[in-house]
């Protein structure tokens, strides 16, 4: 009898290979589709969240700044404001020895600027007082300047236990600083600075410049900050409560409280989304943009109680 001996290396078939290629060709492309659309999902997140870290950090260092407007300079404007260079037109340079407030109104999407004076940078802590004009500090904690400095960064805010008291310093050597008047100051009393900032946007970036002079030291607080806008409350009849907001008042003395808009915007673009959101900023309505950044939209009411001394 011959048998039959059937080979058991039998292959694959063209037709089942093309099926095999054809199902793993559209697995790939499914995956690859899937992990595609996730990473676009993530920068676009990833985006966002920058954008609102921005904009709150831009909304905590305006705020912080606006709450010092004022604070030490009772004795350089006078009680209830009445003497000094209270608020001007923006023609002249910020300066604390002049200008309390410098306020600058723009309608949106052009920003607006604010100017205070304020004891805003701590300068140290005193450790002698080797004169009744002369106070000695642990060290110089911000670039401090004596009166002859043309930026006008000469005012010194001590502020003891009991009393605050505004000086001016004459010069300073190392650590020392020599004030215009005497003082009755104590070990461990804190010494502030008192100087003007400006807060402004510069190519979508919030800046803090000091003194706004070409020897100041500019501060890029945030950045993809698309508009700035200010509003002031103010009290018209004396009562105590802000009656109205306006963008500008030449009353400084009336003002109550300054309410913020900050509109911030991604840095880059996201081709699955269009902006047809409207805002509203300080009563102006801007938008939609119509374009593929995603925006938001900080408010932030400040009360400031130094101005009214």
């Amino acid at each position: 009898m011959i048998r039959k001996v059937r080979s058991k290396n039998t292959g694959f078939t063209m037709v089942e290979l093309m099926v095999v290629l054809v199902i793993l060709g559209i697995i790939s492309v499914g995956a690859i589709t899937s992990i595609t659309g996730q990473n676009k999902v993530y920068h676009s997140e990833e985006d966002i969240i920058d954008m609102q870290m921005n904009a709150r950090v831009a909304m905590q260092r305006i705020c912080s700044t606006i709450r010092m407007a004022g604070y030490g300079c009772k004795d350089a404007f006078g009680p209830n404001l009445s003497s000094g260079n209270l608020v001007t037109n923006g023609d002249v340079a910020p300066n604390p020895l002049t200008n309390l407030l410098l306020i600058s109104d723009n309608d949106s999407p052009t920003p607006d600027e604010l100017t205070l004076a304020g004891a805003i940078k701590h300068v140290g802590t005193i450790t002698a007082v080797p004169a009744t004009n002369q106070i000695t500090l642990d060290e110089l904690r911000a670039n401090i300047k004596s009166n002859g400095d043309v930026a006008a960064k000469s005012f010194i805010f001590v502020s003891p236990r009991e009393s605050n008291i505004y000086q001016t310093v004459t010069g300073i050597t190392g650590n020392t600083l020599t004030l215009l008047n005497p003082l009755t100051a104590a070990i461990d009393d804190e010494v502030y600075q008192v100087q003007a900032f400006t807060l402004r946007l510069t190519n979508n970036n919030l800046r803090v410049d000091d003194n706004v002079d070409t020897s100041s030291t500019n501060l890029e607080a945030a950045s993809n900050i698309q508009d700035l806008q200010f509003q002031y409350g103010i009290d018209s009849d004396n009562d105590g409560e802000v009656n109205s907001w306006v963008d500008n008042t030449a009353t400084l003395r009336q003002i109550k409280a300054v309410k913020i808009f900050i509109l911030a915007c991604t840095s880059k673009t996201d081709k699955e989304y269009t902006d047809r959101k409207t805002y509203t900023i300080a009563g102006i309505t801007v938008g939609p943009f119509n374009d593929h950044f995603h925006r938001q939209l900080l408010e932030s009411t400040i009360y400031i109680r130094n101005l009214n001394l």
